[in-house]
Order: C-alpha cells, then structure tokens, then sequence
C-alpha cells in the first residue's frame, strides 16, 4: 500500500524516518492487517510511539493503548498522539482513562466536608483546593490540580475504589467523573490507559478496558517488559491494614449520619482500626529483617519494608491470636451494618466490604497446601494452589498487606491473546537477553513452553513475530562505561562507601547532572551521605525520599549540576536529555534478593523443574533492569555520559559479561581517570571549569 518506502514516508510525505523506525511502523500494519501478534524490541531513539500510532491511526478503528505509568499515559494523550494526529491530518476522538483513585469523587468529597475528621491545618486547606478543583475541572482528574502531594491524606477521602464505591446508588451517579471518563472512552477512537488499569480492570471483569477490549481492533502495550510484573499483582489476591481503616473510617461516617445511636459506631471504627494496627505491630520487628528495604529487584522503596513468606508470618509472636482479633472486629461491624441496613444504600455495601475482607483474611490465613482450588478475586477457580501462586507478607512503614501471588501470568495472558481476533502489539526498550526473546516470550506464556507456562495454542503460534531494532545512537562516541577491575565487591561491608567515593571523583569532573542509582534504601542513605561529606557544600545532594518525586525531578532539572541518588523509582521512566543527565552510577548488579517470598518461590519452581533459577530467572531479570538503569544516560542523538557500574564481577564472570552484553555498545574504559577525562573534555570550555574547585 505505502510502496517500497515504507508506512512512514508514505504517510508522511517529507518525513526522515530512522531505518529501526520504519521497519518497526511496517511491523506494526503487518500486525494489524492481519489480526497478528507483535513483539518488538526497538531501542532507545527507534521513535517507537510514532511508528506505532502511525499504523495504528491509519488503519482507522479503535485502539487501546496502555503503557507503564500515568506519567507516560499523560504524555501519550497531550503530546505525542495530538503531534501524529497532526502530521496525518486526522480528527480523531480520543480520551485517557484511568483508575478510579485518580478522579475526585463528588459523594465522599463533600463526605469528607462535613465530618470535620482532617486533624491538621494543612489537611484542611488540602480539601479546599480539591473542592475549588472538582466545581472547576472537566474531567476531575487530579493529575491536573498542581501542588498536591501524591502522598496527602485527604487523596483516600476525595476518591472512590471498588470496594466503596455505590455504583447506581450513589446519589452523584449522574456527575461522576469515572463514569463520564468511561462513558467518553466507549465513544472514542483512542483510548489510553495503564497497565495497572487494564490488569485490574480484566482481573476483575469491571466495566472499564475489559469492557472496551472487544470492540478495539488494535492493543498496543508499551512498556511490555513491565506487564509480567505488574500483571501478577493484579491476578492475585490482596487484603490489608489500609483496607481496614478506610472500611472503619467509611462506616463510622455512614452510622453517624444515617443511623446515629443505634450503634456506638465510633467504638466500632476504632476497636476494626485497633485490630489491624495490631496486626502490623505483630510484623513491626520483621521491618528491618530478612526483607531489608530494597529497590531496584526487591522489595518497594518505602523506609522499612518487610516481604514475609506465609512460614514466616505464621511464626510471628502473637500472629494467630492478632488475625483472629481482626476477624472478630469484622464480625462485630458486620452484626452493626446489617441490623441498620435498610437505612441507606452504603450500608449494605458496606456490609458486602466486611465479608469480603473476611473471606480474603480466611482464605490466606488457610495457607498454600489447603487453597487448592479457592476461588480467586475473578470468581475464577485457582490453576493448581500452591505450584502457581505464593501466599506472603508486605510490611510497610505504616501498612500491612496479605498477598496471594500468581507466580507467572503466561497462561491468563496468553489465553486473553489467543481468545481476542485482534492485533497485539508489545513493545518496550528492554525485551531481550543475548538478542532473543525467550524468556520475555516465557513470562507473557507466548510459545515457550520450556519456561514451565502454558503457551500460545499451536494454532494461534503463527500469528507471533519478533523484530529487534537497535537503537541509533552512536553509542560508542558518545558514551563511556567504566567497570572498575577490582576493590568493588558487593559482599564487602564498606561497598557503598567505595561507590561514594567513585562518584564524588566522577560528579566532580562531570558538568551536568548526576544520577546514583542504588538496589537497596539502606545503601542509597549510604551513599548520600557520604556523597553529602565528600562534595562542595555548593553541590545539590538530592535524595529519594526526603521529598515527592515529582518535588526531587524538579528540583534535579532546575539545578544543572545537582546529584540525585535513588532507589527502584528512579532506574527508568525518567528522561532528562542533554546536559540534565550525562553521569549515571550504578552501585551494584540489580539482583532480585532471593529471600524475598516470590523471588524464591519462583527460583524453587524453576529447580524443581530440573533448571537453573539462576540462568532462567535471576540472570535475565537483572539483564532488563541493567539495561532500564543504564538507558537514563542516553535519550537523545546529541546526549553523552559516562555509565559507571561499581560490581566488578560483571568483568570478571562469564555471566558477567553476558549481562555486559545486553547492554548497548558503550565505548570502554579501564580506569576512573579515564572516565573523568572523557567529562572533562566534554564539557564546553567556554562556560568555565568543570571541575570543583
């Protein structure tokens, strides 16, 4: 149709398109024309989210695209589909969609406005400015109201989640801001949304993506690496502390304003709240144990979690009595809500969320070898108990999850593939190890039955292709990767300060920004604060979690030479071109810590199996976040840096160098001097010294 050309420059006649991009938009018609299954590794600077709009634009029905993050979901909406829709001159209908936190809801708003439960000014005034927002905005969609911390105390009061929401009942039915999001997304062409959506969403059967899904000729999943991950915490189970509060919370609201004094529902709410703070006082200890605070392949960057197996919480003093404790609570509020439940529509809602919680509670509670078969959160029955799922623990700082896990979702994802005649596209920077697509192709269960999941049906096999564009960039002139030989051992107790020393000498000859990339919180506090003794008093030392991100990614790009050290939130979807970002140091090889209560069930699966967990799971898992960490450096024809990855083992083993190959062609470098020139030299002379005096 677009001649010997290609898609782009056919459809966009003046157009340079890059060679990995135009084979990449060519890919994606293919897939399209015939209804086919793409997975696509297209490096950094292929110009993917054009080559795969384009086609998908063009061939003019509905689409669904779903990436990572909200972040990236809002850049797609308002930027780069507005830039093609453009340059092919289509009008066409688009909308985000989001999950239902993301939107104020009018009902518990004006809620939180007439219990006067905030106990702080700035709570207070936070509610204020969500109230002025919501009479305002279109959508209510709160990315839009600048100036709230992720993080506020209010964001629970001011939305709605599955569990409390009233569905028809709600006496704001009519101006909902979710259902008017849906309502716009059934009506458009495009339609984005996030991989936790659409995995919520199809966990759950709502009425959301799965509900557009049979109409979209096209799914383009962006960002594929993360869609394993993210999709087995959505096909599981969860239930927790926060749960609890908020349930204690809700109910003592409704009782007091629609059955006041025929329960003493603040006694109620207080004595659920006790229970499961009782709970997650039981795991307190654990906090800074076995499953100390890690990042990048651990657990999540909050200051002291924990991830317990379910063998480990059940040896936890006083464990059984706390949950029996909590159970009972419910119980009690369960007795409350149903004797008053003809006096309000939430009641009765409210009544359904205590007998949820109780089940979840129970069902965990029964522990791995007795579920077989329980029903999961789809009202589907389990595959086969404990072979597929781990039961576990995560303890936060203020929180207390309980967890069933599945431990690979290949064969719910690729039964929703192969039971969809639509065309699947999955693309994302980092899908290949060695440049095969094996184990991406074993995660997602797309024809690898030697990864021990359930693959694609023989007849469906030929719809697959796999296509690898190598990203543009001239990767071994505009960049260096410094490996030191020795004295960098990740066993050796004085490692992080070994890496802040390194990088004091390397940000102290770099004219740009920096970036320390760590794998756990314990060493990026380390490293800060030796970076802090070891740099000019003048030098910014940012550092994850003293602040929001968004607050620390401002502050980073305001400063041009300030120095950010962060954990797992920071090892990619960040993007900071030029001279923002043009060093990047790596303490440590990203490792999964085997302790964690998934890594080890998954490595146990993989033994039993007779394979290696190492070589199968641990190996490539590492290679995808080296790679994710390592492509801050490089967003741009014009960018350069220098990478350092302070393990020396990926020199010195065979495995090493097999991670060492997964990354782009840095140009090498043997010594810490050399790197240093390599910035030096870079740095434009004309605008003064680069390094510190």
């Amino acid at each position: 149709m677009w001649g010997a050309h290609g898609l782009l420059a056919g459809a966009l006649p003046g157009w340079r398109a890059r060679p990995g991009q135009q084979a990449l938009a060519d890919a994606v018609r293919e897939a399209i024309e015939h209804r086919g299954i793409l997975l696509a590794e297209a490096g950094t600077g292929t110009g993917k989210t054009l080559a795969y709009l384009v086609p998908a634009l063009l061939h003019g029905e509905r689409v669904i695209v779903s990436t990572a993050t909200r972040a990236l979901q809002d850049q797609l909406y308002r930027k780069d589909l507005p830039l093609a829709c453009q340059a092919l001159g289509l009008q066409v209908r688009s909308t985000v969609l989001k999950g239902r936190a993301n939107y104020v809801c009018h009902y518990r708003l004006k809620r939180a406005q007439q219990d006067g439960l905030l106990d702080s000014r700035r709570a207070v005034q936070e509610l204020r400015q969500v109230a002025r927002f919501a009479a305002a905005s279109p959508d209510g969609d709160l990315s839009g109201l600048a100036g709230l911390d992720e993080n506020s105390p209010v964001l629970p009061l001011v939305t709605s989640t599955r569990d409390n929401c009233l569905g028809s009942e709600c006496p704001d039915f009519r101006a909902c801001f979710v259902m008017k999001a849906r309502r716009e997304a059934l009506a458009s062409d495009v339609v984005v949304v996030n991989h936790h959506l659409f995995f919520a969403d199809l966990a759950l059967r709502g009425d959301g993506v799965a509900e557009l899904l049979p109409a979209a000729t096209t799914v383009v999943l962006d960002e594929a690496h993360q869609l394993a991950d993210i999709g087995a915490q959505f096909l599981g189970s969860a239930v927790g502390t926060a749960q609890a509060q908020e349930l204690a919370r809700d109910a003592q609201a409704c009782g007091l304003q629609h059955a006041r004094g025929l329960a003493d529902w603040p006694m109620l709410a207080a004595a659920l709240t006790k229970a499961a703070r009782d709970l997650r006082l039981c795991a307190a200890g654990e906090a800074a144990g076995p499953g100390e605070a890690r990042g990048r392949g651990g657990a999540s960057p909050r200051p002291g979690p924990a991830r317990l197996d379910w063998a480990q919480a059940q040896a936890l003093p006083g464990w059984g009595e706390a949950l029996r404790t909590w159970q009972g609570q419910l119980e009690a509020l369960l007795g409350a809500l149903l004797h008053v439940e003809e006096a309000a529509p939430e009641f009765t809602r409210l009544a359904e969320r205590c007998r949820e919680q109780q089940r979840l509670l129970a069902t965990w509670q029964l522990g791995p070898h007795d579920a077989v078969g329980e029903a999961s959160s789809a009202g589907e029955p389990a595959a086969s108990g404990a072979a597929d799922s781990v039961r576990w623990l995560d303890v936060a700082t203020h929180h207390l999850r309980l967890l069933s896990t599945p431990l690979g979702i290949g064969p719910a994802f690729s039964a929703l593939l192969a039971e969809r005649a639509q065309a699947w596209v999955l693309v994302s920077a980092t899908l290949t190890l060695d440049g095969s697509f094996r184990y991406a192709r074993a995660r997602l269960g797309l024809g690898d039955s030697s990864a021990a999941v359930q693959p694609l049906d023989d007849a469906q096999a030929p719809r697959l292709r796999e296509l690898r564009v190598p990203s543009p960039f001239d990767y071994a002139a505009q960049t260096r990767l410094l490996v030191p030989l020795r004295g960098f051992r990740p066993a050796d107790p004085e490692h992080s300060t070994r890496v802040a020393e390194l990088a004091a000498r390397l940000v102290a000859s770099n004219p740009g920004g920096s970036f320390v990339l760590t794998t756990t919180l314990r060493a990026m506090g380390r490293i800060a604060a030796r970076l802090r003794e070891l740099l000019p008093p003048g030098r910014t030392v940012l550092e994850q979690g003293s602040e929001p991100k968004a607050v620390l990614l401002q502050r980073f790009a305001a400063d041009p030479r300030a120095v950010l050290v962060g954990s797992h939130s920071f090892w990619e979807g960040v993007d900071f071109p030029g001279e923002q970002l043009t060093l990047v140091v790596i303490d440590k090889l990203p490792f999964a810590p085997p302790d964690d209560p998934l890594v080890a069930a998954r490595l146990a699966r993989l033994e039993a199996a007779g394979r290696s967990g190492f070589m199968d799971y641990s190996l490539p898992q590492a290679a995808l976040a080296l790679q994710q960490g390592a492509g801050r450096l490089v967003r741009g024809e014009d960018d350069w840096g220098v990478l350092a990855v302070c393990d020396q083992r990926l020199a010195a083993t065979g495995w090493g160098r097999r991670l060492l190959g997964s990354l782009p062609p840095f140009g090498r470098v043997e010594s810490v001097e050399q790197a240093e020139a390599f910035l030096r030299e870079r740095a434009p002379s004309q605008r003064g010294p680069a390094a510190d005096d």
